[in-house]
Parts: structure tokens; sequence; C-alpha cells
């Protein structure tokens, strides 16, 4: 059954509700390619970023228990399709460098929407006077945006080693 939506506070809950959904979707994902990357500092990369991301999923049970609020019932859809594309390379027939500047792609897709998801409520808690969950959720887009720098320089090296596959 649809959240009744009649102002910004349920918008609020809703965005937080869908950005929970899915950061449990993206360290599913994260898992399961960490085992086919093979580069080093990629590997080490996202064994990092799954570890933030158990972090930030933390964060947002603080900010739905502060709320009062359950953290499930949204499936987030822009996160699914995502998360399906990264797990359709998985199952191409690629070179090592192929898979994996492909993957990087994906991955930096996902860090994409997440920091939108995150700037978004962010300003939701913002207007809303909710300071703590803005530091909360400030910090979280933070570490997306670095995942992503990280992500680009690892692409720098992979995508190179791909073009010479």
């Amino acid at each position: 059954m649809p959240m009744q939506m009649q102002d910004l506070q349920d918008l609020y809950i809703h965005k937080l509700k869908d950005i929970y959904s899915a950061e449990q979707q993206a360290l599913q994902a994260m898992q399961q390619s960490v085992t086919a990357v093979q580069t080093p500092e990629l590997k080490q990369g996202i064994t990092l970023h799954i570890q933030q991301t158990e972090g930030q999923i933390e964060r947002l049970e603080q900010i739905f228990q502060k709320l009062g609020e359950q953290p499930g019932g949204v499936t987030c859809e822009g996160m699914k399709g995502l998360v399906e594309e990264a797990q359709k390379l998985l199952q191409e027939n690629a070179s090592p460098e192929v898979l994996e500047a492909g993957l990087i792609a994906a991955q930096q897709a996902i860090e994409h929407y997440e920091i939108a998801g995150y700037g978004t409520a962010r300003t939701y808690a913002q207007l809303l006077g909710d300071q703590d969950a803005v530091q909360l959720l400030e910090q979280t887009l933070e570490e997306e945006k670095l995942t992503d720098e990280k992500l680009t320089q690892v692409a720098q090296q992979i995508n190179v080693e791909a073009l010479n596959a």
C-alpha cells in the first residue's frame, strides 16, 4: 500500500526509506562483484566501500529511530535497475580488464544515484530543522563522493588495460 505523502516530512521519510532500500541492494551487489575483480586496488576499494555502506545503513537506522519510523516498506526501483545492469556484466564473457572497466562504470552509476538521494534527503532534513540527520546524511554524502573519486582514479588505469586487452 502506498505511503500517505501530505507534506515534506512524509516525502522525507519516503526518501529515507528509498535510500535505505538502495543501500541494501548496493551492498549485496558489491558483495557479489568483489569476488569477480582481480585488480588489488579495485578489490580493496570495493571491500572498503562495503564496510562504509554498512556504516551508512546504521546511520540511516539512527535517523529512523529518532523519527520513530521503521526503515523498510519501500523498494528502490532505480537501484534495482542499476544493480541488474551490474549483474548482467558479471554474466558476460569478458576479459578481466573489460569486466572490471564495466563494473567500475556500473558502480559509479550507483554512486551517482546515491549522491543524488543523499543530497535530496539532506536538504529535506535542513528544511525540517533536523540538524542531527543533516550531519549524518552529510557524512554519508561525503563518503559517496570520495568513493566516486577513487573509482575514477582506478578507472584511469583499468580503462587503459581494457583498451589493450
